[in-house]
């Protein structure tokens, strides 16, 4: 399945649900914080396919993005999130996939050292976690390339796929 990114404001993330009928969107919101946007949606307008497309940074860290992650995850659910860093990315993903996990995470890299760390409950269903790098998506072994960019009333878009 590819991924489309597109930034909105929060009002139009259902117009850009509906505009992305065969991908997931992968959303990052303007006006607002993503996750607290995200997590907003009504029962009604709950997608099956939703990712975020979150900055995280030394004001946003890694595992406060993982907090919220899993927080989306339950009240509306999340098939992906992509991780955009300055640097690092991978690692960035790394403590948000470890910290999905469920378990007692004791993880050192370069932006993170955690020991014994828990962010419970785990997200009912699996959670994809994404590295933007090098305007690739890097993640589970997986490589998906930009394969299409435009706009339309919402803005711009992209299209990442094999």
């Amino acid at each position: 399945m590819d991924l489309v990114a597109r930034a909105t404001g929060a009002a139009d993330l259902a117009r850009a649900l509906a505009a992305t009928p065969d991908a997931v969107l992968v959303w990052r919101c303007r006006d607002a914080d993503t996750a607290v946007a995200a997590a907003a949606l009504t029962a009604e307008g709950r997608p099956t396919r939703l990712g975020l497309w979150l900055e995280v940074s030394a004001d946003y860290p890694a595992a406060i993005a993982a907090r919220d992650v899993k927080t989306v995850a339950a009240l509306v659910g999340l098939s992906d999130v992509v991780v955009e860093a300055t640097t690092h990315a991978r690692a960035h993903t790394e403590v948000i996939e470890a910290l999905l996990a469920g378990g007692p995470v004791d993880l050192a890299n370069e932006v993170a050292t955690l020991h014994g760390a828990y962010n419970r409950p785990a997200p009912r269903e699996p959670v994809r976690v994404w590295a933007h790098e090098g305007g690739r998506l890097v993640g589970g072994g997986r490589r998906l390339g930009l394969v299409a960019t435009g706009s339309d009333a919402l803005g711009e878009w992209r299209r990442y796929g094999n």
